[in-house]
């Protein structure tokens, strides 16, 4: 039922795809402007090492050449950007602030929109109440960047081993025989777990935030009493979601040329907003609308609905 619930609710809001879109390029843009500023004279340095010609070059023979073959170019280049930086230390405080910017603050901006999105989302499951999505992501600025923050460093054990895992994909891959191929699947449906997992213990946690106005802390002590009720239904749902995601990503960027990702990641990352808010309704027995003419009923306020039809009856 969340699975199902989830598709719906997707499809009746997805104009909001386009707000998550439209803030995205603005994070993008902005992230782009500081690391051009940062990177600029390590970029030159890069250029004159002739890093980029032949990165282009590999990209080109990955369809064209064994991949045995461009795992060596890649590896190879990687190798001349580390001597690169290596020996032009007087960047130091570039590579250091690029680092910060990029495996830190840009994720956490992108992560801002989750809230508004969880806010936007509430009024429509409870009234179809139409909120703003900016105004909503200014009025919970606070709470997202604390939020944000402190799921960054929760869920940090699980992004880690999730890019582990698929460093060595690549390496086993790259190895060309059938053993490792085969070692290689079994890490990719490890990697999928582990994104599942992620998604699952966590499901509850930004909407107690938006529904119930908690702080940040409190709500996530009631994230983990609502997973306890319903993990196998969270978790399960979860990996369906992350499957999905998965394949069709990789169909987009296959088939279009990766063009079509501009529209399907913003999607997935809504879908899994959408996903939590209907797992936290579930869990706590809240009625929701997924389309203008569906209310969804948990079966205890159904049972409810009857009596009091019968007493009206009697």
């Amino acid at each position: 039922m969340i699975f199902r619930n989830t598709i719906r609710l997707l499809l009746t809001n997805f104009s909001n795809v386009w707000k998550v879109l439209l803030y995205y390029v603005i994070c993008i843009s902005l992230s782009f402007c500081v690391c051009y500023f940062l990177a600029s004279p390590i970029v030159a340095k890069l250029i004159e090492a002739n890093v980029f010609v032949d990165f282009g070059q590999a990209v080109g023979d990955l369809f064209v050449q064994p991949l045995q073959t461009t795992a060596s170019s890649f590896e190879q280049i990687f190798t001349r950007i580390g001597e690169v930086l290596a020996t032009n230390v007087q960047f130091r405080f570039n590579y250091i602030f690029l680092g910060v910017w990029v495996l830190f603050i840009f994720p956490l901006t992108l992560d801002f929109a989750q809230l508004a999105s969880g806010e936007v989302l509430y009024g429509f499951m409870t009234s179809q109440v139409k909120y703003g999505w900016t105004g909503r992501y200014i009025k919970n600025i606070g709470k997202s960047v604390l939020y944000s923050a402190l799921r960054y460093f929760l869920v940090a054990i699980f992004n880690i081993l999730a890019l582990a895992g698929l460093y060595y994909v690549v390496i086993f891959l790259s190895a060309g025989s059938i053993k490792y191929a085969l070692v290689a699947i079994c890490l990719v449906a490890l990697i999928i777990l582990t994104l599942a997992l992620k998604q699952a213990l966590f499901a509850c946690w930004m909407p107690s935030i938006a529904v119930l106005d908690n702080n940040v802390v409190s709500s996530l002590k009631q994230n983990f009493s609502c997973i306890k009720r319903n993990f196998l239904n969270i978790f399960s749902t979860s990996l369906l979601l992350v499957i999905l995601s998965v394949v069709i990503n990789l169909l987009c960027a296959v088939f279009t040329l990766a063009s079509a990702l501009i529209v399907t990641i913003p999607a997935t990352a809504f879908l899994f907003i959408v996903f939590q808010m209907v797992s936290f309704f579930s869990t706590q027995g809240m009625r929701f609308y997924v389309y203008p003419d569906m209310f969804i009923s948990p079966k205890r306020f159904e049972e409810q609905d009857n009596i009091e039809k019968i007493k009206n009856l009697i």
